[in-house]
């Protein structure tokens, strides 16, 4: 049986809850996980044996920041709330929308990617530095393929 424990100290909500393994039997004491709350009921970190994570938010709720035994990232947003981009430890990545606030694409140090939509805005392919992928549709809109060029 799973048991799950809420305790609240210095405002912060910590939940810990018995991990199970693949055969379905609950692990060992101690290699669980622990997720911590905020006042606002928001995610604020969670540690476990794999490492620890703190989550970070702005004034608007949306996720501002994650710092990890593996690194930092911190995420941008622009006007209407959209990502915008992304600062972490292996590099920084922007995101770009057309004017319909569709994906146009995304920018990074390892090269550009653009995003191509036909005029029912469904995907009609991407090109990225090493090529580009055209993607086929039948009458209904769904994917019959796609042809790498």
């Amino acid at each position: 049986m799973n048991k799950l424990f809420l305790i609240l100290f210095s405002g912060i909500f910590m939940l810990t809850a018995f991990a199970w393994n693949n055969q379905y039997r609950r692990n060992q004491p101690g290699n669980g996980s622990r997720h911590y709350y905020n006042s606002r009921g928001m995610s604020a970190g969670r540690s476990s044996t794999h490492g620890n994570n703190t989550y970070y938010y702005d004034s608007r709720g949306m996720s501002a920041g994650r710092s990890s035994t593996h690194g930092n990232n911190t995420y941008h947003y622009d006007s209407r709330g959209m990502s915008a981009g992304r600062s972490s430890v292996s590099g920084d990545t922007t995101y770009h929308y057309d004017s319909r606030g569709m994906s146009a694409g995304r920018s990074t140090t390892q090269g550009d990617t653009t995003y191509h939509y036909d005029s029912r805005g469904m995907s009609a392919g991407r090109s990225v530095r090493s090529g580009n992928t055209v993607y086929h549709y039948d009458s209904r809109g769904r994917m019959t393929g796609r042809t790498s060029l």
